[in-house]
């Protein structure tokens, strides 16, 4: 597959300067993984082409069934979402939809759920073999986060990416979590990452009442911006790799001031459940 390029007369932003292939996008927007499916949901309700890149996924490397229902809470202001990690698993994902991947008028990006080394190793093996998968992005499991120790967290954070560097042919993104980025971003680097997004939905537990009991997942609204940009501002003071803002996003004016922050690039990602158009609307404001 011929490499996606920006068009004629647009800046462009590398988000692997340092990588032998790069990751050259023509607009700094993009959907949060997670947030657009596997690429094909969305293509009839967003200008796909008007964006930098689609993050697809999360992708395991085997099929996982996801968390039993309910699944999604709301809540003023947000909502909470457990998925568990629904997903079919790499092999399957790939013969399903490699082929949508590479008609693409933008590169695609595959999120990677980091669950462990091996399981790490053998899903970015599996996309390293797709010529239509640009980059890479690794989400860090949420279990590392309760580790009793902070070097154990870290450990066992760089065991996953460094084993993720050297399964995968493309580019690293490393998503952090959000309570860990100021301490988890230098590491990240260290360990392989050619770019870092900052950051992954916070997490929150709330009381389901039909069920009578907790719900834990991941938080989605506005409210999250302001926590995402201090945990970019901070990781802006420690590294010097391209950083993707990622938190809160609904408008213009919000993943302005990501940019502004240090970002390249920033992901939107509930307020595309709300309308898939904003996307396109927010990507043509900073073209």
């Amino acid at each position: 597959m011929m490499p996606k390029v920006p068009a004629a007369g647009v800046a462009s932003i590398d988000l692997a300067p340092n990588h032998k292939a790069g990751l050259t996008i023509a607009n700094p927007v993009m959907p949060a993984a997670g947030c657009f499916g596997l690429g094909t949901e969305y293509t009839r309700m967003v200008e796909v082409d008007m964006l930098g890149a689609v993050i697809v996924g999360p992708i395991t490397a085997r099929s996982r069934r996801g968390a039993e229902p309910p699944r999604t809470l709301s809540f003023p202001g947000g909502a909470l979402l457990h998925t568990g990690l629904a997903n079919r698993g790499a092999a399957a994902i790939v013969r399903r939809y490699a082929r949508a991947w590479a008609s693409s008028p933008v590169p695609v990006i595959a999120h990677v759920s980091g669950t462990t080394p091996d399981e790490t190793a053998s899903c970015c093996e599996r996309l390293s073999a797709v010529d239509s998968v640009a980059g890479i992005e690794l989400g860090l499991p949420d279990t590392l986060a309760h580790s009793p120790e902070p070097t154990d967290f870290l450990d066992d954070a760089t065991a996953i990416i460094r084993t993720a560097k050297s399964a995968a042919r493309q580019p690293l993104i490393v998503r952090l979590p959000l309570s860990w980025a100021g301490v988890l971003c230098v590491t990240a680097v260290d360990a392989g990452a050619d770019a870092l997004n900052v950051a992954a939905p916070p997490r929150g537990r709330m009381w389901h009442e039909p069920s009578g009991g907790f719900v834990t997942g991941r938080l989605y609204g506005s409210f999250v911006l302001p926590l995402a940009l201090r945990a970019l501002c901070r990781v802006a003071e420690l590294v010097r790799v391209p950083l993707i803002g990622c938190g809160g996003i609904h408008s213009t004016k919000d993943a302005q001031t990501f940019l502004r922050a240090g970002a390249v690039a920033i992901q939107v990602g509930g307020a595309i459940w709300r309308d898939p158009t904003c996307l396109a609307c927010i990507a043509r404001s900073l073209s």
